[in-house]
């Protein structure tokens, strides 16, 4: 009996045992047990300053795992070395699009063969800490370091970070051309500035006689301006005073014009009254005219009287003696 009680204490001690370490593996690393994690590792061509162990992994701002490690690997065969970060990404923060866990179908590898990318960003930049971001650049091609034959985990293809692509840039800038052709251009200004100082110094005199004349003939201007000035004034003044002569001569003709008017209208008037008798003597009616037309048939009978009387004086002149009876 004693040694079956023994057993049991042993065994209730054992499985006791037992549950604390499942307790304890819970407790510390259940969670990456069913979380259904995976690894991965990146190699950078640059400085990794600011990246270490339990640095962030994010995809587009998620934080989807951690840096587990950072290692300096050498290549003998290339003579080149590598900074490799191995990283672990947690499935817990990966969902489907319809929530449900991710599925063991869907690799690293198939991953990045729909364009996987990791890239250095600044996590921090008070404290200069760096992060592993990773995206989808299916447009970028791959530059694997590694043979994957060789490698253990798989390698996430590294595209050079916003800084190296900036700095990439910037090196790549003709500044040795650009500076020299700054180099030339000052050399020539100051060349030019030179030439402008001598040629200034050479025009200095030339300078001082133009301004010289200049003034002589500012001078002569005025001079000649203040002559035609007074010349304009005495032209001024004539020409008043012809307007003046001018006024008094058409003040006394306008005298004499308006006494011209007056004897032009009687005229009229002595014509109009002409024309009213000439009226009288041409009117049928007219005693007028009945008595000049009495005057002109005696003036008439009188001149036929003479006509006759001079004929007979023609044919006989003693008839003015004696008569025209006797013959």
């Amino acid at each position: 009996m004693a040694s079956n009680r023994s057993y049991t204490v042993i065994g209730l001690f054992m499985f006791g045992a037992i549950a604390l370490v499942v307790v304890g593996v819970l407790a510390l690393g259940g969670n990456r047990l069913l979380s259904n994690s995976r690894q991965a590792i990146i190699f950078f061509d640059q400085s990794v300053l600011g990246l270490s162990n339990g640095s962030k992994v994010l995809f587009r701002g998620v934080q989807v795992g951690t840096v587990k490690n950072v290692q300096l690997r050498l290549d003998p065969n290339v003579g080149k070395a590598r900074i490799g970060v191995t990283i672990e990404m947690a499935g817990n923060n990966t969902v489907m699009m319809n929530g449900s866990p991710t599925s063991s179908d869907v690799t690293t590898e198939e991953l990045v063969r729909r364009g996987l990318r990791a890239q250095l960003v600044v996590w921090s930049y008070v404290t200069s800490q760096l992060a592993v971001n990773l995206d989808f650049q299916p447009d970028t091609k791959p530059r694997f370091v590694a043979n994957r034959d060789d490698m253990e985990l798989t390698e996430i293809p590294a595209v050079p970070s916003e800084i190296e692509q900036l700095k990439d840039t910037v090196t790549g800038l003709p500044w040795k051309d650009t500076l020299e052709t700054v180099n030339e251009t000052m050399e020539s200004v100051v060349t030019l500035a030179n030439d402008m100082d001598q040629l200034l110094n050479r025009m200095g005199p030339n300078l001082e006689k133009t301004t010289t004349t200049t003034r002589e003939a500012i001078a002569a201007a005025r001079d000649a301006v203040y002559m035609n000035s007074r010349q304009f004034e005495k032209t001024l003044e004539s020409v008043r005073a012809l307007t003046d002569n001018v006024n008094t001569q058409i003040e006394s003709r306008d005298e004499q014009l308006t006494r011209l008017l007056d004897n032009a209208e009687a005229t009229s008037a002595n014509l109009q009254q002409l024309s009213e008798n000439l009226e009288d003597l041409t009117d049928p009616n007219s005693g007028t005219r009945q008595d000049v037309e009495s005057a002109i048939r005696d003036l008439s009978a009188g001149a036929s009287s003479m006509r006759r009387f001079a004929e007979t004086l023609e044919r006989d002149p003693n008839a003015l003696l004696f008569g025209g009876g006797q013959r």
